[in-house]
Formats: C-alpha cells, sequence, structure tokens
C-alpha cells in the first residue's frame, strides 16, 4: 500500500506561514504576472517547499486551467504545501494586498489623472513588467531546457517562438506543443542525470 502525498499527510508548513508568504509576494510584486510567477519561484526554492521540475509542472497545469493561471497556481502551490487549508491561505495571502493596493491607486489616479505628467510614471512601469517578462521567459527556458540536448532545445525554443509570433494564438500553440509531445515524445525526452562519481568519504 502507497503512502499518500505529503502535500495532504505531512503539511510542509502551516496554514498561516503560507498565508504570511503570498501576502508578502502580494504586496511588493510589482510588475504584473510575470513578477508573480518569478517571486512565487524564486518562494518555493528558497523555502524548499517545491524543487525546480515540480515548479514548472505546476506552471504548466496552471497554464493548462481557463482563468486566472496566477491564482491557479497560487492555489496548486498551496495545496501542495498545506492541502485545503494552503490553497485558502495562499489565495487570500495574494489576493488580499493587492486587491487594497488596486483599490486604493485607482482612488489617487482618479484624482491626478487630470495631471500633463500623470501618465509618465505608468509608462515606466509598463517598461517595468516587459522587462521582467523577458527576464521570466529566460529564466524558464534555462530550467525547463537544461536536461534536453541543447541543439534540440534551441530548435523547439525557435519552432515555438515563431508558432507564436504567426499564430498569435498561445491555446493554439500549447495544443500544437501537446500534439508534437504525443506524436514524437523522443523530441522531448530529458537527458539521464550524470552519474555519481564522488568517492565515499573515508572513514
Amino acid at each position: 500500500m502507497q503512502v499518500g502525498s505529503k502535500a495532504h499527510h505531512a503539511p510542509l508548513a502551516p496554514w498561516t506561514e503560507v498565508f504570511m508568504a503570498f501576502a508578502r509576494i502580494g504586496l511588493t510584486s510589482f510588475g504584473g504576472g510575470s513578477a508573480t510567477v518569478s517571486a512565487m519561484r524564486q518562494l518555493c526554492l528558497r523555502k524548499r517547499w517545491l524543487t525546480e521540475a515540480q515548479f514548472i509542472d505546476q506552471l504548466v497545469l496552471s497554464r493548462l486551467t481557463p482563468g486566472i493561471s496566477i491564482l491557479s497556481q497560487v492555489m496548486l502551490i498551496g495545496r501542495a504545501v498545506c492541502g485545503t487549508r494552503g490553497m485558502v491561505a495562499g489565495l487570500a495571502g495574494l489576493m488580499l494586498p493587492s486587491l487594497t493596493i488596486t483599490i486604493a491607486l485607482a482612488w489617487g489616479y482618479e484624482r491626478i489623472s487630470a495631471f500633463p505628467r500623470a501618465h509618465v510614471p505608468l509608462h515606466a512601469v509598463a517598461g517595468m513588467a516587459a522587462g521582467f517578462a523577458v527576464s521570466l521567459a529566460i529564466q524558464l527556458f534555462r530550467d525547463i531546457m537544461r536536461p534536453v540536448p541543447f541543439v534540440r532545445a534551441f530548435l523547439l525554443f525557435a519552432l515555438f517562438v515563431v508558432l507564436g509570433l504567426w499564430l498569435g494564438d498561445p491555446l493554439l500553440v500549447m495544443g500544437i506543443a501537446i500534439a508534437l509531445a504525443l506524436i514524437f515524445p523522443d523530441m522531448f525526452e530529458v537527458l539521464p542525470p550524470p552519474p555519481d562519481t564522488g568517492a565515499p568519504d573515508e572513514p
């Protein structure tokens, strides 16, 4: 008989810690979805809640669900850490600070939008968000493709960039990726881990 998953029988952290961790992300992850995903990645790796591979798996799963993928990913991470309580705590922690700040900013912007230079800071933030998106894409590309032969990884990356620019529909590109993985699974086969050649410790 197999033991159930650690997320349901041995929480990696109490729900209060999950709430506080995601509340900090909701309070500080300026720049949109890419900044939030990057902050969640750093959180999970720093606290050892998830491995790099597990985080990427949950990132992919969140993209396969309809609706706001960030919220789906928070719920998946919370569930892995502390079950149902972790799901609720993570979602509440992420949403409460950002919702409060958004309401306050909207209220303030209504009162300063008539000034000629009111739009300049918004353009600066838009540029920052674009930079975060590019940075996250590079990080994810490096982590996903690290166990794949370099030439094959680069060709796959180039293929999906071209498809994304040409088709302009992420759902269609994702469907093509899934179809290719089912038809040609060897294309996505990862390299085996290197053998452990470390010498045993001397007594």
